[in-house]
């Protein structure tokens, strides 16, 4: 079967690879392929920048893709049949760790993310435990499936890590798929007004954030905290933070009203330095959110109905497999907001 798999440790190094289908064990549920997305980690993984790929150690070739859903072919399980549109959690943690112990396998010591550490999911079939495969609720357009996986990182984000609550005044630093994703969950969580902020380059996925109700602001035209003053005079309740862009913190901490918290979701590639006198000043709450737990899924399935038709909205492109490297360039040059990926 084809596969996009990591060749080597190095930038580039990456291709589309005959490889042996995978043998379902017991436990396991085997998965046909039909989607796959495209996040920064890949282009992080595709580009083989430190800050990202060091947390993985993977060994060689490997295939990549960590975002992706398909159809149940083979499973054991009467929760999971054959037929069953799934999506894949692809945190694989080891179970029986401290932090496996306390319900945060994203925390685990020998986390295994498939298509960081061992094999993903852009290939034509894969064969996960069954506990880390998850049936979309009834009557869900099957389409949202492979966006479930960065639905996930939000919703760990804004309704676990740094919950919003009804009437909240929110930020979200970044417009990028994660940041139009907390948007997209902290209005169903009920925040009075979000402001999402991005660039001169993001015009279109700021319509996108005015089409899902959110308050889109371009920096290179607009002052993003005098537009916040107007949302309310001392500033946003929380401010996720998903841009990775190093010089965001500082602006981060100037945009929470005292007593506030920042939500620190966004990955960033170089050092980053701020002013810590406004955090103690202000009482500021700043907080990491990485992944997500099984807690998470379950929980996103529930909010699914809700925002489905909005998350919807964030695929712009479809590629075909043999055509990853045009995507994974797509995506380093912000066209777009979501890149599907088929076999």
């Amino acid at each position: 079967m084809k596969a996009i798999a990591k060749l080597k440790p190095e930038r580039g190094a990456m291709a589309l690879i005959d490889v042996a289908p995978p043998v379902r064990r017991p436990g396991e549920v085997l998965i046909r392929i039909t989607a796959g997305g495209i996040c920064g980690t890949d282009v992080a993984i595709w580009k083989w920048h430190e800050a990202v790929v060091g947390q993985y150690a993977p060994s060689f070739p490997l295939i990549v893709g960590h975002e992706f859903a398909g159809t149940v072919v083979e499973s054991d399980s009467p929760r999971v049949k054959p037929g069953t549109v799934v999506a894949v959690n692809p945190q694989i943690a080891c179970g029986h760790c401290r932090y496996c112990g306390m319900g945060r396998p994203t925390l685990c010591d020998d986390r295994r993310l498939m298509g960081g550490r061992i094999n993903g999911g852009w290939t034509e079939y894969v064969s996960v435990p069954e506990w880390n495969v998850h049936p979309l609720p009834d009557g869900i357009d099957s389409a949202v499936a492979p966006l479930l996986e960065p639905l996930s990182v939000a919703t760990h984000a804004v309704l676990e890590r740094v919950p919003v609550r009804s009437g909240d005044v929110v930020a979200v630093i970044g417009s990028g798929p994660i940041g139009i994703l907390c948007a997209t969950l902290a209005l169903a969580a009920g925040a009075r007004e979000v402001m999402v902020t991005g660039v001169a380059a993001d015009v279109s996925r700021l319509r996108m954030v005015h089409e899902i109700g959110a308050v889109p602001v371009n920096i290179d035209a607009q002052d993003p905290i005098a537009v916040l003053r107007t949302l309310q005079a001392d500033g946003a309740d929380i401010v996720y933070e998903t841009s990775g862009v190093a010089s965001t913190l500082e602006q981060a901490v100037t945009m929470t009203r005292r007593g506030g918290s920042v939500g620190l979701i966004g990955l960033c590639h170089g050092p980053s330095t701020f002013k810590s006198t406004p955090v103690v000043l202000k009482e500021l709450a700043l907080i990491g959110s990485r992944g997500y737990n099984e807690t998470t899924w379950s929980l996103m399935m529930n909010v699914l109905p809700m925002v489905a038709s909005d998350v919807l909205k964030l695929v712009t492109h479809q590629i075909e497999f043999r055509d990853f490297e045009r995507a994974l360039e797509m995506v380093e040059r912000r066209e777009g907001s979501k890149i599907i990926l088929r076999p």
